[in-house]
């Protein structure tokens, strides 16, 4: 997968151009997976300048990590994230620092996840033993799959699909990752990471999930996409991609899951089945046209 990464660097003295690369940000449109990573020990930076300029480094590297810890929450709750997290964006972060604190033109390299990128980005160019690794597979890796599944169908994001939309009844309302819609809604899709460490968050999602999708079944609703907004009807068809639980790992949201998923008479897919919630969903705008 298409990854671009920005390397931070410190330089305490622009006109002598000595610098330490103290950190780096990763991430990928596709798969809206980003990360910013800083240096376990600073002790290379700490010696190039005093504290005072050294901080503007970690102000940076700290509002980046606030703005993508929005982004990736937004993905699962009701909130609109500030900032749209894209290559754009990290080009005018780049543009815009050229001082004490300054960031490298983003530059693409391919991975897995945004850690991966940011594994390899520290392994090759950023001298810190210490970093640490992130293991566990987040809902990004399916919400990928997805993208890529529903692109080979020809079911493009801004006309027949959406993206984070909010789907109404009348009595909850739920952030979903796709709608495909031709004049009405006929396949709503969300992905789902049982990797998580919280549980109990995860747990909690999944129960508001369900009944709000569970009130859209027995008495419709609506679908909102930015400016657009869809019926949906309580024959709609709901679709989930997931990644299992790691070898091992104990999962009390993945047994609360496909209970939650029976009940709703949904077949859940994993993220390698990605393909056939893109390909139902032809089918679908199809037999509605």
């Amino acid at each position: 997968m298409r990854f671009v990464y920005s390397l931070v660097r410190f330089v305490p003295d622009p006109a002598r151009g000595e610098f330490v690369n103290v950190g780096a940000i990763a991430g990928s449109e596709e798969s809206s997976d980003w990360a910013v990573r800083q240096v376990g020990n600073p002790a290379r930076a700490r010696s190039l300048g005093p504290h005072e300029a050294l901080g503007a480094v970690w102000s940076l590297i700290g509002r980046v990590g606030s703005v993508i810890d929005e982004h990736q929450a937004s993905l699962e709750t009701l909130f609109d994230a500030e900032v749209e997290l894209s290559e754009a964006w990290l080009d005018e972060l780049h543009r815009d620092h050229r001082n004490i604190v300054q960031l490298s033109p983003p530059t693409p390299l391919v991975a897995d996840s945004a850690e991966q990128a940011l594994d390899r980005v520290f392994d090759l160019m950023i001298v810190d033993p210490g970093h640490r690794r992130y293991p566990f597979r987040k809902k990004n890796e399916v919400l990928a799959a997805l993208r890529r599944a529903y692109r080979e169908q020809s079911i493009l994001k801004g006309h027949a699909l959406s993206e984070q939309v909010i789907l109404s009844t009348s009595r909850h309302r739920q952030r979903l990752d796709f709608a495909v819609a031709n004049g009405q809604v006929v396949q709503l899709a969300h992905s789902w990471s049982f990797q998580v460490p919280d549980q109990e968050t995860l747990s909690e999602h999944i129960k508001s999930w369900g009944w709000t999708v569970r009130d859209a079944r027995e008495s419709g609703g609506s679908v909102t996409a930015g400016e657009r907004s869809f019926e949906v009807g309580s024959e709609v068809a709901v679709e989930v991609a997931y990644i299992p639980p790691a070898e091992g790992q104990s999962s009390p949201a993945m047994d609360e899951a496909m209970s939650v998923f029976a009940a709703l008479e949904i077949d859940p897919v994993p993220v390698e089945r990605a393909d056939q919630v893109a390909t139902r969903a032809h089918h679908l705008l199809h037999a509605a046209a």
